[in-house]
């Protein structure tokens, strides 16, 4: 079975290990059975109950460990805490003759996982609630782990915090870490043995930058940037390094086995609130996921775990795992209200507002005439090689898509460009930060509007233009659900993500040690986007609400951060977001830390149906307050009638409109929703409850879909060049969703439109990643661009592919 399994899951974009695998053990997890056996709080993980359990469980694995060395195979590691599990190196054969161990529950190949302040705090009210609770007093006594890249220890955001180490601590995986502690940094455990090749450097020293900047946003201290002055979110809290992405170039991905044992070890170190910024794109179902399950339990243990959804969005049902787990809190992105950036000077139209890459930005400012690509290639995309000297002494103007800004930026750049002006796409208009990878060429991207006027203008006569690099603060719309951030239904079909933090334009601290790592930056500061840096704003935001309000459950902290959420205006295109796109809203701090009431679970799905609905839930209502307070509880659906009114739309009732609570009790919510013949789509809304007393208001998001016609096809990923007249297994992977998100499981028509290439397969994999389907293609045999067309239904999309 083991064998047949692991023969669908071909795709070698880093998703799996070769001869790498999790043995699961059917003896629940200490972190199970001490929450099961002990009451409301933080259950004891070293208690002699849970010590006996622990060392029934590493005999258990020690039994095991014989029969894998017998069979030529090795233990890597274990865990018993968060999993009963080992991570073991051994061939698919003898895998599955494990799976058939007594005491085995299951057997899974090791998957690859990837890296998914200053405006920001004014944006949550963060300012607001350090003036409520003393910022010398934020995160006081928080212990928050980042799980990660690593940290630069010598960074000034972590140097002279005046903090000291509580007792037991600092602790490390080896010795030569203990210098890379401080009285900030409190723990420095690095898991990169347990990565997938030998590595230059076990320490915990971040060579990427990405943990560092993520450290830095959770709970850095007050630092003066170039471009700005900024500080955590927690400032006083304590930071747990725990590094699982080594070294740039030897192991650019993480693994399951270094995850989960770092889980485990933040657990065991007593660490307040573990911050997750990394996934994969293909989750799989919650009861196949292990990373889920040693996030629940994680939670029970009573572990805040925050988790970023990924960066895979605007297509819906793109929650990454392990951002998919029920009991963390998804994190999505919203915009910030503030960016940084440069402008290019074009002669006749103007001066716009542009954004650098992300490589060296030359010292002073470059001109030359504006060469349009697409009269070089007939798409302007700029994916192919140019014949040298094509742009020799030329700003080439270049359109955003098919290919990496990398390729697109190498290739005008050997065609010898001075410059690069990429310009946003009609369908994503606004320009972002390019990571443009080795790519030394200065190069900008200015907006899809004003890159269509610079082309028009090219089109009518030469142009001249001036690029230049000089950056400074340039206000715009925040609050808008950011393009790049993850939407649901998550693979449940529940609600995700569950809140918004700023993830656009974040502008944190980075590493200095390692040129080639993807965030370096020598100023020790990088602006960023993603759903990486709005996770440790919440990361950050729940150490100050557990320091703040000592003494409340795991379940209370998640819903004062979800529920208290402010109503998010827009997205990045102006529209009205819906619940899979915007969560419960943005972050808000003062409410998070100023209400009355909590409510487990945090949201309410009632899945997919056909149009008919007969469905019972209810949550659990808990007054955090100090004194008895009654509570109005009212049903508010999303959108309105032609009149304006919401009198008719369908919606859940509440059948206990109203309570009394004295404070520290709960009581369960029944909510039914029977409806019929409703049309497809999506009906949400939220439950409203009101403290009558307190003013204080919650609200818990709900939501249902109508399963209806094919809409669109998400593109999960693909290559972006390939040789030509190659075949190619897996090329591209894609999922097929209707308007409301929900999957539609039909075997799409694929074929190819253009350069001269042909579809092989379309493969379903669907039993393991739902949704999921790989197709395999044959390359043209000339140099340019293949499209590959995906169409079920009405919905279609087209695929490029370039030929090399």
């Amino acid at each position: 079975m083991l064998v047949a399994w692991a023969a669908v899951l071909p795709w070698a974009q880093g998703e799996e290990i070769p001869n790498r695998y999790i043995v699961e053990l059917n003896t629940e997890p200490v972190a199970q059975r001490a929450a099961r056996l002990g009451g409301r709080g933080r259950a004891n993980m070293q208690s002699t109950a849970a010590q006996a359990h622990r060392e029934r469980i590493r005999g258990e694995q020690a039994a095991l460990r014989a029969r894998v060395e017998s069979a030529s195979g090795r233990v890597l590691g274990s865990v018993d805490t968060v999993a009963n599990a080992m991570f073991v190196e051994i061939s698919a054969e003898e895998a599955a003759k494990l799976a058939q161990e007594p005491g085995v529950k299951r057997v899974r190949p090791e998957r690859t996982f990837h890296m998914v302040l200053d405006r920001a705090v004014q944006l949550h009210r963060v300012t607001q609630a350090w003036e409520q609770v003393g910022v010398d007093h934020a995160g006081a006594g928080m212990k928050i782990a980042i799980i990660d890249s690593g940290i630069d220890p010598s960074h000034a955001a972590f140097l002279n915090s005046g903090l000291s180490a509580p007792d037991g601590f600092p602790r490390t995986n080896y010795t030569f870490d203990s210098g890379n502690t401080s009285g900030k940094i409190i723990v420095a455990r690095s898991y990169v043995p347990l990565l997938r090749y030998r590595d230059p450097d076990y320490s915990v020293r971040d060579h990427v930058g990405h943990g560092t900047a993520l450290a830095m946003i959770t709970a850095g201290g007050k630092v003066d940037a170039p471009l700005a002055t900024m500080q955590g979110i927690s400032p006083r809290a304590w930071i747990g390094a725990y590094k699982v992405f080594g070294t740039p170039g030897y192991n650019d991905s993480s693994n399951d086995a270094a995850i989960i044992t770092a889980i485990e070890d933040a657990v065991l170190d007593g660490m307040d609130v573990i911050n997750l910024s990394l996934g994969d794109d293909f989750a799989y179902r919650l009861a196949d996921d292990p990373e889920v399950d040693a996030i629940e339990q994680a939670v029970k243990a009573g572990v805040i775990v925050v988790v970023a959804a990924g960066n895979n969005g605007p297509g819906m049902n793109t929650i990454g795992s392990p951002g998919t787990s029920p009991s963390a809190i998804t994190a999505g992105a919203n915009t910030n209200s503030r960016t940084f950036g440069t402008n290019v000077a074009v002669d006749g139209l103007g001066t716009y507002l542009a954004f650098i890459g992300s490589g060296p930005a030359p010292s002073g400012a470059v001109q030359g005439e504006v060469a349009d690509v697409s009269a070089r290639d007939g798409n302007g995309l700029a994916c192919n090689s140019f014949s040298n000297g094509a742009f020799a002494g030329k700003i080439a103007l270049i359109l955003r898509g098919t290919c990496t800004f990398e390729t697109k930026i190498l290739n005008v750049q050997h065609a010898g460009a001075v410059g690069a002006l990429v310009y946003a796409a009609a369908d994503s208009p606004t320009p972002i930060t390019m990571s443009v990878g080795t790519a030394t060429l200065p190069a900008q991207m200015v907006s899809n509007s004003d890159g269509v006027a610079i082309r028009n203008q090219v089109a009518a006569g030469t142009t001249t233009a001036t690029m230049n690099f000089a950056v400074q603060a340039v206000d715009q719309p925040g609050k808008r659900v950011a393009e790049f951030s993850a939407v649901g239904p998550n693979v449940d079909l529940g609600i995700k993500p569950d809140v918004l933090a700023t993830g656009g334009d974040v502008y944190t601290a980075t590493q200095r040690l390692d040129y080639y790592g993807d965030m370096y930056d020598d100023s020790g500061y990088i602006l960023v986007d993603g759903t990486s840096f709005s996770t440790p704003m919440i990361a950050g935001a729940a150490a100050l609400l557990k320091s703040a309000r000592p003494g409340l459950t795991e379940e209370d902290y998640r819903s004062l951060l979800v529920n208290t959420a402010a109503p998010v205006a827009e997205t990045w295109k102006g529209l009205t977001p819906t619940l899979q796109q915007a969560g419960a809203g943005v972050l808000d701090m003062v409410a998070a830390l100023q209400s009355t009431a909590t409510a487990y679970p945090v949201s309410l799905s009632f899945g997919a149906g056909s149009g008919t609905l007969d469905a019972a839930r209810s949550f659990r209502l808990r007054n955090t307050g100090t004194d008895t307070e009654s509570y109005e509880i009212q049903v508010k659906p999303a959108g309105t009638n032609a009149d304006g009114t919401t009198d008719g739309l369908p919606a859940p009732l509440i059948e206990l409109p109203a309570v009394e609570l004295p404070a520290g009790a709960s009581v369960d919510i029944p909510v039914r929703w029977t409806a019929q013949s409703l049309s497809s789509g999506h009906y949400e809304g939220s439950i409203q409850i009101t403290g009558l007393t307190s003013g204080k208001v919650i609200h818990v998001p709900y939501w249902h879909a109508v399963a209806g016609e094919p809409a669109n096809v998400n593109l999960m990923y693909s290559i972006t060049s390939a040789r030509r007249g190659t075949a190619q297994a897996d090329a591209f992977y894609i999922r097929i969703v209707d308007a409301a998100g929900v999957i539609v499981n039909q075997t799409p028509t694929v074929t190819a439109v253009s350069g001269g290439g042909a579809v092989l397969r379309v493969t379903d994999y669907d039993l393991d990643v739902p949704g999921l389907y790989g197709v395999s293609v044959q390359m043209g045999t000339l140099a340019g661009t293949n499209t590959f067309r995906v169409t079920l239904g009405q919905a279609s999309l087209d695929v490029q592919i370039s030929g090399t």
